[in-house]
């Protein structure tokens, strides 16, 4: 069931009121109506199951018909940085992140990047990756939504690691570890960063620099993945590992 986000200064005691796009996208696009039952969740990650009351084009007031305080999160936190990928594939990427659980993205620009960023235009991108973000985790039912981080080259990545007990990147030529061996101690981890490349792959040099900042490389396996491909491999193993044994 869809979840729509809020923020807590919009409750009313046992009402929220709606206003803006969220009012427009129920009254408009999905003509919702009084009666109707939706799930909202704020910053905190409270849920909500409430009535709608009132219905108008730019003003929505619901009922709380009951509060579910966030559980305790026992899985690790996933970060997920990308390399920029040229087209529509950063958007697909983005998206289905955000449906994998994915906490935070870091868009980056590597040695072989095609997509680079124009900066006259950084803020209006990182604002549409949020929305694709904020939406993909609405539809999924998420209590919260993937921050996309500013776009930064990999060297400034490299140089301010992200906070992450393991760091694994993948890698088409290596040969020694698996990402079933780094993952042996998944359940004791506190925090996964996962690096992928562009659409022509990291350089040796670029993987070289990675180990030296705390990257594990690894490889994912006979077969060479696309790029907006091995991302979404990865984060579906770590999902399964992570809930398939009742986590």
């Amino acid at each position: 069931m869809p979840v729509y986000f809020i923020q807590s200064n919009s409750i009313q005691n046992d009402r929220i009121v709606l206003t803006g796009d969220l009012a427009h996208h129920l009254s408009a696009v999905l003509r919702c109506r009084a009666g109707e039952i939706i799930h909202l969740a704020d910053e905190d990650r409270v849920r909500y199951q409430t009535e709608l009351a009132q219905v108008a084009e730019n003003r929505i007031v619901a009922k709380i018909l009951r509060r579910e305080r966030p559980e305790f999160r026992r899985t690790p936190a996933i970060l997920l940085a990308q390399a920029v990928l040229k087209g529509d594939k950063m958007d697909w990427a983005i998206q289905k992140a955000g449906e994998l659980g994915v906490s935070t993205i870091i868009p980056v620009v590597t040695e072989r990047t095609i997509a680079r960023p124009n900066s006259e235009r950084a803020r209006r991108q990182r604002e549409r990756w949020q929305t694709i973000a904020k939406e993909a985790a609405q539809q999924c039912g998420r209590s919260d939504f993937s921050d996309v981080a500013p776009v930064v080259p990999l060297d400034v990545l490299f140089k301010n690691p992200p906070e992450a007990s393991l760091k694994i990147v993948p890698w088409e030529q290596e040969e020694g570890r698996s990402l079933k061996a780094a993952l042996h101690n998944l359940n004791e981890e506190k925090s996964i960063a996962v690096l992928i490349g562009p659409e022509g792959g990291f350089s040796s040099r670029e993987i070289e620099k990675a180990r030296d900042s705390g990257w594990v490389s690894v490889s994912l396996g006979p077969r060479i993945l696309r790029a907006e491909t091995a991302g979404m491999a990865v984060l579906a193993i770590l999902d399964y590992e992570l809930y398939s044994g009742g986590n």
